[in-house]
């Protein structure tokens, strides 16, 4: 055999044949030596060997290469991160792993979606498609039978608890059907006054059971649906049998099982109150009145009866959904305050702990009894601002406890994993918006209040990334939204010509954004060295970036201004605010709808009030309609701030200009995007109508990015690899770039292209 295979190769090398590509390149050579007498069964078992060999050498070169491509990936997601201010700083050496990231690999500025809202961009980075098509555009959506806002991401179902309106009979049925058995058995062994006597008490047994069943235990159980549309690029993965954890993205809740996953939501999950997040102030004062600017967040202020003894006081716990009355359920709790007065005593749900001015306690667990079958469990921490002359207590927004959550609340996948986190690591936040940003909003925290909690959070989910990190995952992604939550309440530091500056705060707290930036680099160096052990993929990318918000902007008065909304005269309107969203507040009440041609709505669009399409519209479709938004798009972006001169206005695109694919019904007709320094008003996203067009914002909540124009608010995208590709990275890129990297197919049409 050996001299057959070299005298092949042999009269191979003398016909100077080059190396061949496949069968037809051998076949000549084997013509030629069959002509030289060698044995044409020898030559094809000879050419079948080669062949077969060059074929399982090809398809090794192709399986290391498939193994060369499919690599593990780690996503790290921060919210709000600025791409400006990034580069300044890791330009001036403050952001070393930052700067290292862009060296070793690429750093490009991210356009976020239109308009670039927290929601709206973290929708699309999940799915790889833009907002037409998630259906998520906003924080709020309208209506249009009935004008009134609602949450864009979310709808509140009623589900049967357990078997609905039969449990009574189940339970009670059950239970007489057992005695039943049990009577007719000793019936048949003829012991007829015990099974008489079993028959009775099974029957009262029953008919208890029955009543008691109906009277404590619900028929029904609030439940959400998720109505973000799209494939996460989590669950594509988990179909090709990649392993992942995915924790904190925000639109994830409720969580949905994926193959091989693990996931805690994110932004979303509702505290306890059923609030984004509502924080408690227990106040003595008298004469309180509030410091912030308005009453537009959910804020709960306790009025205490004094401010020495032992004091009496509530906490208002979870809307009575279960069963209707009382509306609220509530627990009570005494603050003792100490003779010197200089700390208080709380005693809440069986727990005692003492406080003095500045301290924060650890975690407080809560029991709110519906009644003496139904509990839920949650947890929430005090902090003690003042104990005299006046005693001021806050507390944190109320989490659910998870290590007991509530039939049907799933905040992971599996539903199991909540409660094993909380045991291998500690409890902690379940709250989607983490950080408490409405007490400082609102003037109730300090600022050092709000830093406190916002590093006692990061160091939680510091700690549960790294944790992550060590799982043998394909995929590990995991947000942060402490970027975002700073850039908010402390933007009016960063710039001396906001309304809210003050230049005393300013010395201590003007470098807090880089602080946080900082704080981020860290977090960075973290995963950078985990993806080098690993050999992964390390992506770090933010949602979009942040302006300044000086001036507040309300569209409807100019709409009214300007002749397209029209108000009915001698209606009483109050101001708006978000707890309106939640108690079924009035909206729109003195708009005269027969008279009003646009309205303007959540953060930064504008709503042609059509006809056929809204309640009572009045635009004609066709060449009305689009008439109509042909000149609010030219007059808007005319505007003119009368104190600056500045056009507050950049640019308005209707939805067709930037969605491909949209429902009519619900997108928005125009979208209005802000220069810097300026944002659409808080009562605008409400349907308010205040006096003027212009507002200065002397509030603490002073920066945004909701109604700014992307193309200002750009986020960050890092990878750590060279780019051969120009393009300037938009947020659906990431999708196919996650999804190539683990070798994984895009299983729809996206918005965006790998990047490569």
């Amino acid at each position: 055999m050996f001299h057959v295979r070299y005298s092949f190769f042999r009269a191979w090398l003398q016909e100077g044949c080059p190396p061949p590509s496949g069968g037809q390149a051998i076949l000549p050579v084997l013509f030629r030596l069959g002509q030289a007498g060698l044995p044409i069964l020898h030559l094809y078992h000879v050419a079948r060997m080669f062949l077969r060999r060059l074929f399982l050498a090809a398809a090794l070169l192709a399986a290391v290469s498939a193994a060369a491509q499919q690599r593990k990936v780690i996503v790290l997601g921060f919210d709000g991160v600025d791409a400006r201010y990034t580069e300044r700083w890791m330009n001036e050496g403050k952001l070393p792993n930052l700067a290292k990231l862009r060296a070793q690999g690429t750093f490009r500025p991210l356009l976020p979606t239109t308009p670039a809202q927290t929601p709206v961009s973290w929708s699309t980075f999940s799915t790889g498609i833009d907002p037409g098509r998630t259906g998520i555009f906003d924080f709020l959506r309208r209506d249009p039978k009935t004008y009134l806002p609602v949450f864009a991401a979310f709808d509140e179902t009623k589900e049967p608890f357990l078997l609905g309106d039969r449990n009574p009979i189940a339970v009670g049925g059950a239970v007489f059907l057992l005695f039943l058995l049990i009577a007719a058995i000793l019936l048949l062994r003829r012991r007829r006054i015990g099974g008489v006597v079993t028959l009775v008490i099974g029957a009262a047994l029953a008919a208890g059971l029955f009543v008691a069943v109906k009277k404590y235990i619900p028929v029904t159980r609030p439940g959400v649906i998720n109505r973000r549309q799209g494939i996460p690029f989590w669950e594509a993965a988990a179909k090709a049998g990649k392993k992942a954890t995915i924790v904190h993205v925000p639109v994830t809740f409720p969580a949905t099982d994926f193959d091989e996953g693990h996931m805690l939501s994110g932004l979303g999950v509702p505290d306890m109150s059923g609030r984004v997040g509502k924080p408690f102030y227990f106040t003595s004062e008298l004469d309180f009145q509030r410091a912030g600017a308005s009453n537009e967040f959910s804020i709960e202020v306790v009025q205490l009866e004094d401010n020495r003894g032992v004091i009496h006081t509530e906490i208002q716990g979870p809307p009575n959904k279960l069963f209707g009355d009382p509306p609220y359920i509530k627990i009570p709790m005494t603050i003792a305050v100490a003779n010197d007065r200089n700390s208080v005593e709380i005693e809440v749900s069986g727990q005692k702990f003492t406080l003095k001015p500045g301290d924060w306690t650890g975690w407080v667990n809560f029991t709110f009894p519906f009644n003496p079958l139904i509990k839920l469990h949650g947890i929430s921490r005090f902090h003690l601002i003042a104990s005299q002359p006046e005693v001021k207590l806050y507390l944190s927004p109320i989490n659910f406890d998870p290590r007991s959550l509530p039939p049907g609340f799933r905040i992971s996948t599996p539903p199991k994993w909540a409660p094993e986190v909380a045991k291998q690591m500690g409890l902690y936040k379940t709250l989607g918006w983490e950080i408490d940003t409405w007490a400082i909003s609102e003037g109730f925290a300090t600022e050092q209040m709000f830093w406190d909690d916002m590093e006692w959070t990061v160091t939680q989910d510091r700690k549960m990334f790294g944790h992550f990190l060590q799982r043998d995952d394909d995929l590990t992604v995991q947000c942060f939204e402490f970027p975002d939550r700073v850039g908010h309440v402390f933007w009016r530091f960063v710039d001396p010509t906001h309304p809210a500056y003050d230049a005393k705060l300013a010395i201590q707290w003007g470098d807090a954004l880089l602080k946080a930036y900082q704080l981020m680099d860290d977090i960075v160096g973290d995963a950078m060295a985990a993806a080098e052990k690993k050999h992964a993929v390390l992506i770090v990318a933010s949602d979009h970036g942040f302006a300044s918000f000086r001036k507040h902007v309300h569209y409807n008065t100019w709409l009214v201004m300007n002749g397209y909304m029209t108000l009915r005269k001698g209606v009483e309107v109050k101001k708006r605010n978000v707890e309106m969203l939640f108690d079924s507040g009035q909206f729109w009440e003195n708009v005269d709808w027969s008279k009003t041609r646009a309205y303007a709505m959540g953060l930064g669009e504008v709503y042609i009030n059509l006809k056929g399409r809204e309640a009572n519209g009045v635009v004609e479709p066709g060449a009305e309609y689009d008439n109509l938004k042909k000149e609010l798009k030219e007059r808007l972006v005319a505007m003119v701030d009368p104190d600056t001169l500045d056009h507050p206005v950049r640019r308005v695109l209707a939805r067709e200009e930037i969605y491909k694919k949209f429902d009519p019904n619900m997108i928005p007709d125009l979208f209005v995007m802000n220069n810097d320094g300026y944002r659409v008003s808080w009562q605008t996203s409400l349907g308010g109508v205040p006096k003027q067009v212009f507002e200065p914002n002397k509030a603490v909540w002073s920066g945004d990015h909701c109604s700014v124009d992307p193309e200002i608010v750009k986020g960050i995208f890092f990878v750590n690899e060279k780019l051969a590709t120009n393009r300037a990275p938009y947020i659906a890129d990431i999708y196919p770039t996650v999804l190539g990297r683990l070798g994984v197919g895009v299983p729809y049409e996206v918005d965006g292209v790998e990047l490569r």
